[in-house]
């Protein structure tokens, strides 16, 4: 249980289905042990760490490895890329932006028999009157809506994605309907993929005329994933000689990240508008 695995202690009940929870560094957690499903946010960067449907398996990939401490982005979950996708845009921004190193409000729950809604919010001095809202909702699926409201006074543009990284064997890894023509930031070409999904050494592609929704399988399970609000559709899997490199991937073979992306122009938000990202899990 992830509980357990974190050495989360309970602080206190919030809802009927949602609990605070905390770590010895003092992270703060939402539990959710609903009917419909179990799962685990983050305060920090509203992070979904774990989701579990009832009935069904762990989902999310969550590294062994990563250090659940104040300021460090969490490996494994679904990190919030925003409002800067890569090194895109601002260079000013970190890598990725903010939103996933930030800590967020809590803003609202709601709980019946047939589902929990969780919603949270930052409003980061960077970006004055932007309002970035997380509403994760839990039914017979997971709905994640990222929704960015501009209350400024001018135009304001981002990139950003919904990072989430999926359990699965990559050696038996399949992901359908993500078109042939896809962008490889490996070499920085486009290319054109005509005998389906094949993981490279080293995967890092931005898939430009992927469907709606996309079946991952692996011949053993399969997660659908459907996405709105974006205009690319990212996998990612570092491959074994970049995990070795990095100090908080434990196993490569374990997940495939596939991202509800903006990569290819930003959204240009005028004021009193907003827009939402979306992934819907099945």
């Amino acid at each position: 249980m992830i509980l357990e695995k974190l050495k989360l202690k309970v602080v206190k009940q919030i809802d009927n289905a949602v609990f605070e929870v905390s770590n010895a560094e003092g992270m703060v957690f939402y539990w959710i042990d609903h009917p419909k499903a179990k799962a685990l946010i983050a305060q920090q960067g509203a992070h979904l760490v774990s989701y579990r449907p009832n009935p069904g398996k762990e989902t999310l990939w969550l590294s062994d490895d990563s250090q659940f401490t104040l300021g460090k982005a969490i490996r494994g979950g679904v990190p919030i890329c925003w409002p800067r996708f890569g090194n895109l845009g601002d260079e000013s921004l970190p890598k990725h932006g903010f939103a996933r190193t930030s800590l967020w409000s809590l803003d609202e729950i709601n709980t019946s028999e047939d589902n929990c809604s969780v919603r949270l919010s930052l409003n980061h001095s960077s970006v004055p009157g932007i309002i970035l809202t997380c509403l994760f909702n839990f039914t017979n699926e997971l709905c994640i809506d990222l929704d960015t409201q501009n209350n400024s006074q001018h135009d304001f543009e981002f990139t950003g994605a919904l990072h989430s990284y999926f359990i699965t064997d990559v050696k038996k890894l399949h992901i359908g309907s993500l078109g042939t023509q896809y962008f490889d930031a490996l070499s920085q070409k486009v290319s054109t993929e005509s005998d389906g999904f094949k993981l490279s050494e080293e995967t890092d592609r931005i898939y430009l005329q992927s469907a709606n929704s996309n079946l991952i399988s692996n011949g053993e399970h399969s997660l659908n994933i459907h996405h709105s609000g974006n205009d690319s559709v990212v996998v990612w899997n570092p491959g074994e000689q970049l995990a070795n490199q990095m100090d908080d991937v434990s196993d490569y073979r374990q997940f495939i990240c596939v991202e509800t992306a903006i990569t290819q122009s930003p959204i240009r938000l005028a004021p009193s508008h907003s827009h939402c990202l979306q992934q819907t899990i099945t």
